[in-house]
């Protein structure tokens, strides 16, 4: 009888074990049932108002996500303030030495133009617009794409960055005037080597091509022109530095400085430190031009020029427009 009971029992026992598992099986979704229900409670105790408004806050991130490849105009103006101080952090033969490197990359964009956009005399003759066109798209932009990506120190730049810190109270005046100068020096010398180095490489036909007429055609500008022109030059080319700055990838900065300098030299604007390349070459190809008469018909006015169109034009302007706050 006992062992008919202990058979009973162990049937019983087979037979509630599924039962068991079901309950168990149903059991274990009550902890998330529970977690959803009171996630349902708090939303449903939340502020009708939140909801709108945590909808916005994730569109501005979104936005912001979105536009996060540029900088607005007024962090651009407070970049430069910024590097204004760091500039003037600089020893003059710091500044010097990346001034010479940026002249000889604004060489090597010029001798570009001057090979391919000048060495085109039956374009010109037929199709001046695209010949204009063409010198503007090939070899200046490119130098100065190189000087920004290398933070070499180029004169018609620096009046920009240093007037802007200089009228934000960021630096002083003998800050401004030492890059002013370190560069302006640096630049002449790379410019002048490059294009004595061109020659050495023979990069233009025999007899100069047409870096004879180009130097040439700059020391007869009238002193009048040659400002105007360098005024509207570096309006542009400081609109160059200012997109780079702006663009947050090397592909935008490189469109950014694209655009405004393939417009000025298709304009016929005048750059100083390009000229000091360009005058040179000519020259040392047998252009009948002096160093006096470089420096006096071209190269001051053009200064001149340049340093109005940055600093009032560019500096002047977006001080006043961002930098009182």
């Amino acid at each position: 009888m006992v062992a008919a009971a202990r058979n009973v029992a162990g049937r019983r026992a087979a037979a509630a074990a599924p039962a068991a598992a079901a309950a168990a099986a149903a059991a274990r979704p009550v902890l998330p049932a529970r977690a959803a229900a009171a996630g349902a409670a708090a939303a449903a105790r939340r502020p009708a108002a939140a909801l709108p408004a945590a909808r916005a806050r994730r569109g501005v991130r979104a936005r912001a996500e979105a536009s996060s490849t540029a900088q607005p105009p007024p962090a651009v103006y407070n970049a430069l303030v910024g590097a204004s101080k760091a500039k003037a952090g600089f020893s003059s033969e710091k500044t010097a030495v990346l001034g010479f490197a940026a002249g000889c990359l604004i060489g090597i964009g010029a001798l570009l133009m001057t090979v391919v956009g000048g060495g085109s005399p039956a374009l010109a003759s037929s199709n001046p617009g695209l010949s204009a066109f063409l010198k503007g798209a090939v070899g200046l932009p490119g130098g100065l794409t190189l000087v920004v990506l290398t933070g070499a120190e180029l004169f018609t730049g620096n009046v920009m960055v240093m007037m802007s810190g200089f009228l934000s109270g960021a630096i002083e005046a003998g800050d401004l005037v030492k890059n002013w100068v370190a560069s302006y020096l640096g630049n002449f010398a790379g410019s002048v080597f490059l294009a004595w180095m061109a020659v050495q490489a023979k990069t233009v036909a025999s007899g100069g091509g047409a870096a004879v007429g180009i130097a040439v055609a700059k020391c007869s500008i009238p002193f009048s022109v040659a400002v105007a022109k360098g005024v509207l030059c570096n309006w542009l080319v400081c609109l160059a530095v200012w997109s780079a700055i702006a663009s947050n990838s090397v592909a935008g900065k490189i469109l950014g400085i694209f655009l405004p300098i393939s417009c000025f030299v298709a304009l016929g604007f005048e750059h100083s430190i390009a000229n000091m390349f360009l005058i040179p070459h000519g020259m040392f190809n047998g252009a009948a031009v002096s160093w006096g008469e470089m420096m006096m018909n071209n190269i001051v006015p053009v200064t001149l020029g340049n340093i109005l169109g940055a600093a009032v034009f560019v500096a002047g302007i977006y001080w006043y427009a961002y930098g009182r706050d």
